[in-house]
């Protein structure tokens, strides 16, 4: 109660010092101007890392104002009231003057014939929305980019990049047309349309060579098996469709959901057309699996270093690889320990120490070493090795049938 009626008395005490802002130069383009200005809120630091001890803390955030022909274009929310743009960008590569502006939602401006026109790319945004061109690296997605309700104001106000943006993972605007296209993965009816196979997470996986479908990861659980079963999800952005494509995870060195990449992708999954020219995604027939190989790993956060690993291996894989070792480095004396549940070693190649690990809970082999450079050559090397399809025989699978 005391913390409350404290919280009630600040509140009203920062009602009173309010905010103060600072008018901003416009950018223009054609008929339509963006301008800001920059707020600064008092809030109270109750629940915030404060280092500084200061009970008061300010929180700055840009606020856009757009204006067409010289008059200002207002943007409203579901409930009619006025929306603050706390993002605005011109597309580029728009055929005409248009602006991408986020709120409570995500607007489209464009120049329509000398009117002002304002479409609705994505309703409900939270404090935090992405936008991510599905065609920027060579006809694949590039990276996402984020932004929050902050003091955006020394970003550009131009937005290029592709032909085909992402938007708040829920909509496709096709820079080019202007057309928008909305689509559904959460509904009950598309949960049932895929049988059950939800998005793992947003991470775009793959854009079809047709420019019409997105891929995602999907998973469900399977309480019989007591694991979980995975697929990709083709989504037809353009009529709002979706479907599930499983796959073995075992047969596609699948470990884990960051195994999902464009390249993974494009080795074990194919598209083709129907009759229709629509786009099918289905995986590959493969008579002979490619051969399964290494990775390099790397622990959350910036300046970890990095660490070769193996997934999914049986003990016989550590022999392999000490032989291997030997071979290319004959003056290295390893010092082995062997105990229940796993194999470790130490040696010496060049004067840097290296320790490698073999786990049976894990059926993982681990290569470290300080000497980051070294540890990339001799990890490089033994792939090379894998991926011309020898020691096949010392893997494993994760979760066999």
């Amino acid at each position: 109660m005391f913390l409350l009626r404290t919280m009630a008395t600040w509140t009203s005490f920062l009602a009173l010092l309010g905010c103060s802002s600072t008018a901003q130069n416009q950018t223009v383009r054609g008929p339509m101007s963006i301008s800001y200005s920059l707020e600064r809120d008092y809030r109270l630091n109750l629940f915030t890392n404060n280092s500084s001890g200061n009970l008061i803390g300010t929180h700055t955030t840009s606020y856009f104002n757009i204006n067409y022909q010289g008059k200002p274009v207002v943007l409203t929310s579901k409930e009619g009231k006025k929306a603050q743009i706390w993002e605005a960008r011109f597309l580029t590569d728009a055929p005409k003057t248009a602006i991408l502006a986020t709120s409570n939602s995500i607007f489209l401006i464009t120049d329509d014939a000398g009117q002002v026109h304002t479409s609705t790319v994505v309703g409900d945004v939270g404090d935090l929305c992405t936008y991510q061109w599905l065609d920027s690296e060579h006809g694949q997605p590039g990276r996402a980019q984020s932004s929050t309700p902050t003091d955006n104001s020394g970003a550009s106000r131009f937005l290029s990049g592709g032909r085909f943006l992402l938007v708040d993972e829920r909509s496709v605007l096709d820079v080019h047309t202007l057309a928008i296209y909305p689509f559904d993965l959460i509904s009950e009816g598309s949960i049932k349309r895929t049988d059950g196979f939800v998005r793992v997470s947003t991470r775009l996986v793959s854009f079809s060579p047709g420019k019409t479908q997105l891929v995602f990861l999907g998973t469900r659980y399977n309480n019989q098996r007591n694991r979980s079963e995975y697929a990709m999800l083709g989504v037809d952005f353009v009529k709002n469709q979706v479907y599930a494509v499983p796959f073995r995870p075992s047969d596609m060195q699948f470990i884990w959901a960051e195994d999902a990449t464009s390249d993974w992708f494009a080795t074990y999954f194919d598209w083709t057309t129907d009759s229709g020219g629509k786009e099918i995604l289905s995986v590959h027939p493969y008579t002979q699996h490619p051969p399964w190989h290494g990775r390099w790993a790397q622990d959350p956060g910036e300046g970890q270093p990095i660490r070769y690993e193996l997934k999914p291996v049986l003990p016989g894989m550590f022999d392999h690889f000490m032989s291997w070792a030997k071979k290319q480095y004959p003056a290295i004396e390893p010092r082995v320990e062997r105990s229940e549940g796993m194999i470790s070693a130490v040696f010496t190649i060049n004067g840097s120490v290296f320790n490698l690990y073999v786990r049976d809970d894990y059926k993982s082999l681990s290569l470290q070493s300080t000497d980051q450079t070294l540890l990339r050559t001799i990890g490089d090397q033994f792939d090379g090795e894998l991926r011309k399809g020898r020691f096949q025989e010392g893997f494993s699978e994760m979760d066999p049938d």
